[in-house]
């Protein structure tokens, strides 16, 4: 699945839902389904700065393709994640650099997140557009 394909699943999955509250549940569910990240790659190489929770973004390079694997403790940004994860993952550096992250205007996101958790937002998509320029060069 291209990732403009993924993108446009998202839109239409939020889209399902009337209120925040059916959508934060739907993220929540979402941060569910991101796979077990091994305890030794919760340390602060991996912890993305900025975040009030505690985020860990562990990128692969594997076959020309950015593999993420991550977690958090708290249930909204692994949902967040999720979302990364789930687009991103298992795409090349130049795929990633030419889909922005602006999907999460698009759901409506961005507008309702709180100013801590949107800094922690705004500090995962930058260290994602960061992994993938500097692997883009490799």
């Amino acid at each position: 699945m291209l990732i403009q394909e993924k993108i446009n699943k998202i839109k239409e999955d939020f889209s399902y839902f009337d209120n925040w509250e059916d959508k934060y549940q739907y993220l929540i569910d979402l941060g569910k389904k991101v796979p077990d990240l091994d305890e030794k790659f919760k340390i602060e190489e991996f912890r993305i700065q900025g975040c009030t929770s505690n985020l860990w973004v562990v990128p692969e390079f594997k076959n020309n393709l950015i593999i993420l694997k991550g977690a958090s403790d708290s249930v909204i940004v692994q949902g967040l994640f999720y979302l990364i994860y789930f687009i991103y993952s298992e795409e090349s550096p130049s795929a990633i650099l030419s889909n922005p992250m602006d999907f999460f205007d698009q759901i409506g996101l961005s507008s309702h997140l709180g100013p801590s958790r949107s800094n922690g937002l705004n500090s995962l998509k930058n260290k994602i557009i960061s992994i993938a320029t500097e692997l883009s060069h490799n």
